[in-house]
């Protein structure tokens, strides 16, 4: 008992040498096995998300963002199951201030061994975990911009593509959820390789769409960035885990439980968690203002034939040289200047051809928003949405340099 006592002395000693952090950080366990779930809870009375992440002295080992509730939030760290056994630093923090709240996690792997492995194991009458060392944590971070109303997503571009240089007046970058409803953001650059987006009402996984496109219509590379800072310890106490086999055999059965059903999840591409429930026809606010269900139609092969035949108001014409869908505004049919933006399951469309060899077949609405449209940087002359039946962009070909990904927003 009077071990327990002295790491718990122990880790208060190492927060309240760090200062008095705007956060606070606590966890639902006092050790964990790798490949178990880890509940963090966050306190932060001046920000609403918070962001917890659990490093060693090498790397971020995992992390999750937490919205907070007047100031308090909980969120689910998966452990890896992978993890070496020792002491990990669970680091908790907003963006908007330096403070950081540190908090040492003891981490056992009873399924595989590591030449990392920093533990002794000792038989007790229960699970507890002591120090041997001092912790060397990190106390402050670079302030970075203020979440006052979402999620805020970087990405890094690669301005440079086909022998051209791009500055970041010249690069359109753009963020968009994939599913049945139109969740679409511009982003800003913020230098000529770093892009912001401003998310808001989107919450839990989501499949999501990254693009950037150069004023001349090229796709750049584009892939997301890390969310977390990264703040590496500079030291860690060597664990000596006080272990009851039985107590320990019924953990390792649960975390291989939870690591089945995780891989069951994961298998399962018609998981609704991770789409936007339902179709939805408004987009920013609006009702389209012509909109075909192709089901009252004759089936064709392309989407091509589906346009000529069809659906009004869209013309297929070169802007800077690229081939471009149109929206003909009723009020100005002939202005063809700008461009519309083009959606398929809400992610943007960057080459044109792609989509009109696309089987027709798979496509459920063509919703057309006829009017100009201000986001972030640019200006469109309408909307062209495209929903298919699954709502998954099922066998739609891969764009070019644009990154799919599944994402946990807050």
């Amino acid at each position: 008992m009077m071990m327990k006592n002295r790491i718990r002395l122990l880790t208060t000693a190492v927060v309240l040498a760090l200062g008095c952090p705007a956060a606070t950080v606590e966890t639902d366990r006092t050790w964990y096995l790798a490949g178990e779930a880890m509940t963090v809870s966050v306190t932060d009375d001046d920000a609403l998300i918070a962001y917890a992440e659990l490093c060693d002295a090498h790397g971020l080992v995992a992390g999750t963002a937490i919205s907070l509730d007047r100031g308090v939030g909980k969120g689910v760290i998966e452990l890896p199951a992978d993890m070496h056994s020792g002491y990990y630093v669970l680091s908790a923090y907003s963006r908007h201030d330096t403070s950081v709240s540190n908090r040492l996690v003891a981490v056992v792997n009873t399924l595989r061994k590591s030449e990392d492995d920093d533990v002794t194991w000792e038989a007790a009458d229960s699970c507890w975990a002591t120090a041997d060392g001092a912790a060397e944590l990190t106390s402050s971070k670079d302030v970075d911009i203020r979440e006052t109303e979402g999620h805020i997503v970087r990405a890094r571009v690669k301005n440079v593509y086909n022998g051209n240089t791009f500055s970041s007046s010249q690069i359109r970058p753009s963020v968009s959820i994939v599913g049945k409803q139109i969740h679409y953001f511009d982003g800003q650059m913020v230098n000529d390789t770093t892009a912001v987006f401003y998310t808001y009402d989107i919450h839990g996984r989501q499949p999501l769409v990254l693009t950037a496109v150069s004023y001349t219509g090229e796709s750049l590379p584009v892939e997301m960035i890390s969310p977390f800072s990264t703040l590496l310890p500079k030291s860690l106490p060597h664990l000596v885990f006080h272990y009851k086999r039985s107590e320990v055999e019924a953990r390792s059965i649960g975390m291989q439980r939870h690591q089945k059903a995780i891989a069951r999840a994961e298998r399962d591409d018609t998981d609704q968690r991770d789409l936007p429930q339902g179709y939805e026809a408004t987009a920013f606010g609006t009702q389209p203002d012509l909109s075909y269900n192709l089901d009252e139609y004759r089936q064709f092969l392309k989407v091509s034939e589906v346009l000529l035949e069809y659906v009004r108001c869209v013309k297929k014409t070169r802007i800077n040289g690229v081939q471009q869908l149109v929206v003909r505004r009723t009020e100005d049919p002939f202005n063809t200047l700008l461009p519309s933006l083009v959606l398929i399951d809400g992610m943007p469309v960057v080459d044109t051809e792609r989509l009109l060899d696309y089987d027709a077949r798979r496509i459920h609405y063509i919703n057309i928003y006829d009017r100009l449209y201000t986001l972030g940087h640019g200006v469109y002359n309408g909307i062209l949405s495209f929903i298919t039946r699954s709502g998954r962009l099922t066998n739609y070909p891969t764009e070019r340099n644009v990154q799919y990904l599944v994402y946990e927003f807050p």
